[in-house]
């Protein structure tokens, strides 16, 4: 039951994500916006960022399959993004990805029993509350939804 309510919620995050992204079809998915001296990532680092973060946080952390992306680092906590269209993957792969990783993540969590999702993850991370696989399927979803307030601004600057 636990589960089902945490795919829910995965899944309608995804939904807002979405709906945003739909919005920014014909925006430059390169482009940099700053405003009041704030950086906004180009929409492109938005999408990988957030595959590669749902791969590590869900996949990785609670020992799902998951993926090996090869331009994982590209869209990693701290990187610095660029408008440049060749310092990235093919946008069409960084989509599929994006849409491959949560729908596998889905999959992957509705099967969590009650006991799996209170085991623990194998890192010490300060932003987990007890570092369960719960943690970090919640902060995977609340992490999710930051970066879709991120393309609801991008949404009102393109």
């Amino acid at each position: 039951m636990i589960a089902k309510t945490i795919t829910e919620q995965m899944d309608q995050t995804r939904e807002m994500t979405r709906f945003y992204l739909s919005q920014l079809k014909d925006a430059d998915p390169y482009k940099i916006h700053v405003m009041n001296n704030n950086i906004f990532n180009p929409i492109i680092w938005e999408i990988g960022h957030l595959a590669v973060t749902q791969n590590w946080l869900v996949m990785y952390l609670c020992k799902g399959p998951a993926e090996r992306i090869s331009w994982g680092k590209t869209f990693s906590m701290g990187r610095i993004p660029t408008e440049n269209k060749e310092d990235y993957p093919p946008y069409d792969e960084v989509w599929e990805m994006f849409k491959h990783i949560h729908k596998k993540a889905v999959h992957f969590v509705a099967n969590l029993s009650t006991d799996e999702l209170l085991k623990k993850v194998d890192k010490d991370l300060f932003f987990l509350k007890n570092n369960t696989y719960k943690d970090a399927l919640m902060h995977s979803i609340r992490h999710e939804g930051i970066h879709a307030g991120h393309l609801s601004c991008q949404c009102k600057l393109n």
